[in-house]
C-alpha cells in the first residue's frame, strides 16, 4: 500500500499517518519524505500521535517535535540532534543509543523510556519526567536537569560530568539535589 501511496504523490497527512508504522521501511521512507518537504521543520508534526512507531535509525536533526506523542515507539539508535520536543510524550519509548544531543526535552515525559548509552550531551530536561527511565551508561554531559524528575531512574554508569541540576531536581532515590550532593551512589 506504501508504494501506491507515494506513486501518487501522497498527502503531508498520509505520509504522517504512514511515519507512525510498525514497519520500520516504511515508516523511515515517509520521514524522509516528510523531511524533504520540509514537514519536520515547520510545525506540521507538532502533537502529532505517532505511539508505537518505529523509527529505528531514524534522522531527525532539527525537527520541530513539540508534543508528538512516541510512548512505546521504537527509536533506538535514531538521530534527534537538536530537534525539538518539549512536552513530548515519551513514556517507554525504546531511545537505546539515540543521538539526542542538544534536543529540547523540557517538560517531556520520558517515564520508563530506555536511554541506554543514549548520547544527551548538552540536551535540555529542565522539568523533564524521567521517572524510572533506564540512563545506564547515558552521555548527559552539560545537560540541563534543572527541575527534572529522575525517581527512580537508572544512572549506572552515566556521565554527569558538568550536568546542571538544581534544589528542584528529584534524584532517583526521592531525595532533591544540592550542591554537596555526591552523585557517585548513582552513577556507581
Amino acid at each position: 500500500m506504501l508504494d501506491i501511496l507515494f506513486k501518487r504523490n501522497p498527502s503531508t497527512e498520509q505520509l504522517i499517518k504512514q511515519m507512525g508504522s510498525s514497519d520500520n521501511a516504511a515508516a523511515l521512507r515517509a520521514a524522509a519524505a516528510l523531511k524533504e518537504r520540509l514537514c519536520l521543520q515547520d510545525g506540521s508534526m507538532h502533537g502529532v500521535d505517532l505511539r508505537k512507531a518505529n523509527l529505528r535509525e531514524a534522522r531527525l536533526a532539527r525537527a520541530s517535535l513539540r508534543e508528538v506523542i512516541l510512548d512505546e515507539a521504537i527509536l533506538a539508535y535514531a538521530y534527534f540532534g537538536a530537534s525539538n520536543l518539549q512536552g513530548a510524550h515519551l513514556q517507554q519509548a525504546d531511545l537505546q543509543g539515540a543521538n539526542l544531543r542538544e534536543a529540547q526535552f523540557t517538560y517531556a515525559d520520558l517515564s520508563q523510556a530506555d536511554l541506554r548509552g543514549a548520547h544527551l550531551a548538552e540536551a535540555d530536561l529542565r522539568q523533564a519526567n524521567l521517572v524510572q527511565a533506564d540512563l545506564r551508561e547515558a552521555n548527559l554531559w552539560r545537560a540541563k536537569l534543572q527541575g527534572a524528575d529522575l525517581y527512580g531512574a537508572n544512572l549506572k554508569d552515566a556521565n554527569l560530568y558538568l550536568t546542571e541540576f538544581d534544589s528542584h531536581t528529584r534524584l532517583p532515590d526521592g531525595s532533591y539535589w544540592s550542591p554537596d550532593r555526591d552523585l557517585s551512589g548513582f552513577t556507581g
